[in-house]
């Protein structure tokens, strides 16, 4: 494939009609896994806790109804998004008597269980069999004996029926380790919309360590620039996670894959081992002086090929950018701004030439382009400040 078809794929960029604020709104799509050999972390099987307690609907349906299933967890999406008649339809295969697709749960306590996977479904037995206020609509097949019946409608014997129909339930154990756990959750998801990794991460850090993602997210430089983006599948803690991991983390030290990366900066941030006050105020003062060095329409983005416009939000470039000025660069604020013109000239130059370019595109999580990336630009910081013309 032709360069600039490669790039095209991967980055997604945006054509000639798109208005600038379609392309304002949008993040430019990151294959950060391409060409990397697949990444076994080593633990012990012994952590893996899982086991199939034997269930029935019934069981199931008591446990909801005793208030010991959680169905608030951060990893799952908004309950209740089926409509009544996609709920009727799952509780007309139980009424045919087919078995369920697996449900996943995490064993908080001996009486408090998160959904993992299976939240609807959940649902859509709560809804109908405990607090009874559901009426079936649009059956397929036995729409002529229950269309607009209610659980208290149904005969004892249909009723125990649907007690007695068998489940497969997967239980993980209590004390499951977090990083064992991400990984987990990563393969147990088989919902319709696959969770990203930052909404996994909010479930598996919750506490300390994604309250501090959360609150740098609300940092008022970075809701100037990530404002307008949508947040309902967490991209912007997504971008406050990479600056974290690479804050706390030098770049040298990086080992694949992305994930694992950020996730070992949780940890950190779970052990107390970070000064997060000083990491929030050099993350507030890096967002400034990419304020006032590219703007809020500009920083961030790629120049577009042949195109005074740019293209959307891209993480490595944000990564790199916000987390060289809050550390290597941090005091020489003042020769930057002196020096924008230029700075903006090289890293444009730079940016259209594809031995840097692809840095940003696909891969973007190969130690070499993470370590390529970080080591070029900062070249490019450096040489701009002292006002000279960057080579890379």
């Amino acid at each position: 494939m032709a360069d600039d078809d490669k790039q095209r794929n991967q980055c997604q960029l945006f054509d000639k009609t798109m208005t600038e604020e379609e392309i304002y709104d949008e993040i430019e799509y990151e294959d950060a896994n391409e060409g990397m050999v697949a990444i076994t972390h080593p633990f012990s099987p012994s952590d893996i806790k899982l086991s199939n307690p034997p269930m029935n609907l019934g069981d199931l349906i008591e446990m909801i109804d005793a208030g010991w299933i959680n169905f608030g967890t951060e990893y799952q999406r908004a309950p209740d998004l089926w409509s009544k008649k996609k709920k009727s339809m799952l509780i007309e295969s139980v009424l045919l008597g087919l078995r369920l697709p697996a449900f996943y749960f995490e064993e908080v306590d001996k009486r408090k269980w998160n959904i993992i996977d299976g939240l609807q479904r959940c649902c859509a037995i709560r809804d109908f069999c405990v607090e009874g206020n559901m009426e079936l609509q649009g059956l397929e097949f036995l729409g002529d004996k229950f269309k607009d019946k209610c659980y208290s409608d149904l005969p004892f014997e249909t009723r125990r029926d649907i007690k007695m129909l068998p489940i497969t339930v997967n239980l993980l154990a209590k004390g499951v380790p977090d990083s064992v756990k991400y990984v987990l959750f990563k393969r147990l998801n088989t919902g319709g919309v696959d969770l990203t990794p930052q909404e996994i991460r909010n479930a598996v850090y919750h506490g300390k360590a994604i309250d501090v993602v959360r609150d740098m997210s609300k940092d008022s430089v970075f809701i100037r620039f990530f404002g307008n983006i949508k947040k309902d599948r967490c991209q912007d803690m997504d971008f406050v996670s990479r600056f974290i991991a690479f804050y706390v983390t030098d770049y040298q030290m990086y080992k694949p894959d992305m994930d694992s990366f950020i996730n070992e900066a949780m940890e950190l941030l779970k052990q107390d081992k970070v000064n997060v006050e000083q990491m929030k105020s050099d993350f507030h003062n890096s967002l400034k002086l990419c304020e006032m060095l590219f703007g809020l329409k500009n920083a961030f983005r790629k120049p577009l090929r042949d195109s005074e416009r740019r293209g959307p939000i891209n993480k490595a470039y944000f990564e790199v950018l916000a987390t060289l000025f809050a550390k290597q660069f941090k005091h020489n604020g003042d020769l930057l701004v002196r020096n924008k013109d230029l700075l903006l000239m090289n890293l444009d130059t730079a940016m259209k030439a594809n031995s840097y370019g692809s840095l940003f595109s696909g891969g973007t999580g190969a130690p070499y382009s993470v370590n390529k990336r970080f080591v070029a630009t900062a070249s490019i910081l450096e040489q701009s400040m002292y006002g000279l013309k960057a080579k890379i």
